[in-house]
């Protein structure tokens, strides 16, 4: 079974909804954008990030955190990272990522096995889907807060 449907109840319908789907860039702290590239590992291009906003609870910030997206133009690999934002580093928990290519009827995530609590960083996560778009999902707790981010077809190649 798919660890983000063992989990999380709210990923589990994401994640089922995401593989029946067919088929707000932001520039990146030049400090976080490294480091997350050096966890894709080299040749991996910066291509966006999506933010994580607050779903549920309260207290904290509005954004808890971002899904970073990178590109390999020579794997024809997305990599995706998540990460707290600066204000909840050492205070953020559960951390979880995912990638999905619909139009391949691939995708892996990092984060939501039962044994798996990251407080730093998920991921990182990969996908090969040269030309296709993207599904990505992002989430994570800090306090009494919990933050996601769903984005279908993105990243189109």
């Amino acid at each position: 079974m798919d660890p983000m449907l063992k989990s999380r109840p709210t990923l589990a319908a994401l994640t089922v909804g995401l593989a029946a789907v067919v088929g707000t860039l932001v520039t990146a702290p030049t400090a976080t954008a490294a480091t997350a590239t050096s966890l894709c590992g080299s040749g991996y291009r910066y291509v966006g990030q999506h933010a994580m906003k607050r779903e549920s609870g309260t207290g904290g910030p509005s954004i808890g955190g971002y899904v970073y997206v990178y590109y390999s133009a020579k794997s024809q690999h997305n990599c995706a990272i998540a990460k707290p934002v600066a204000a909840l580093k050492g205070k953020a928990w559960g951390l979880g990522v995912g990638l999905h290519s619909p139009k391949y009827k691939r995708g892996h995530s990092d984060g939501y096995e039962h044994w798996q609590n990251y407080t730093k960083w998920a991921g990182p996560v990969y996908v090969k889907a040269p030309h296709a778009c993207i599904t990505l999902v992002g989430d994570m707790s800090a306090g009494r807060a919990h933050y996601s981010v769903t984005k279908e077809r993105v990243h189109c190649g």
